[in-house]
């Protein structure tokens, strides 16, 4: 079977969001703690602590949850802000060493983004970098129902669907940093066989963000310690 599409995570796989991300995260938890800048959250106090935090939990509203307190209903209102503030906020992440030119020379290959994060927020910074006419498929926070996120594998059904690809008799390639994705795939490649598709998914582990994955419950099929990892992985794969 060949690679029919790559698909990735966006903060900390394509790109470093850290410091917008947690500018917005600040500016959507004033709507809730008004005095937030003088009760600032222990995981917003540092990049370090940032990180920490976003590692230690499944996914984004675990987060809101367990660090910034949010209840149910907050965190779901804090999901409809996120979108808004990522577009007010015109800070441009970095994109990580070497990426760039990994994705020119998969540029064969269709790719899409399953992320968390707003959909055209994602598009202008790969627009940026000049990048985004590789990607046939973006999709984000605002295009999944809030009970159907990460790691649910609707993001990557509906990936697959919008880059007009069968799932049957092919591998698809699932990049990120974060033990969620490596589920995330997994979860898909579950769905999939439950339906009968003749599919392989495999997970990188995208290590260069600087987060370890010795310590994930469930592991990805290959890692990647720097960028250039990736293009040997999957030119690896492509010559089984």
């Amino acid at each position: 079977m060949n690679i029919s599409a790559i698909l990735w995570d966006y903060d900390g796989t394509l790109v470093d969001t850290t410091r917008k991300n947690m500018a917005v995260t600040i500016k959507v938890l004033k709507n809730f703690i008004p005095d937030v800048y003088n009760n600032m959250p222990e995981a917003l106090i540092s990049i370090e602590n940032y990180q920490k935090a976003n590692y230690r939990y499944r996914n984004w509203k675990e987060l809101y949850k367990n660090c910034y307190g949010l209840n149910d209903e907050q965190i779901n209102e804090a999901g409809k802000l996120w979108s808004p503030y990522q577009l007010k906020d015109t800070t441009l992440p970095n994109m990580f060493v070497g990426l760039s030119d990994v994705i020119e020379e998969l540029g064969h290959i269709k790719h899409g983004i399953c992320s968390q994060n707003c959909s055209k927020n994602i598009y202008n910074t790969l627009k940026n970098f000049g990048i985004a006419k590789y990607f046939g498929a973006i999709i984000g926070y605002e295009d999944i129902p809030y009970d159907e996120q990460k790691p649910n594998p609707s993001g990557f059904l509906k990936c697959l669907e919008k880059l007009n690809i069968s799932p049957n008799k092919s591998i698809i390639i699932y990049i990120g940093d974060h033990q969620e994705d490596t589920i995330f795939g997994k979860n898909a490649a579950k769905y999939y066989k439950l339906n009968k598709y003749d599919v392989e998914i495999i997970c990188i582990a995208a290590r260069y963000s600087g987060h370890s994955t010795e310590d994930w419950s469930v592991q990805p099929d290959f890692v990647a310690y720097c960028t250039s990892d990736i293009l040997n992985i999957i030119n690896s794969i492509q010559g089984m």
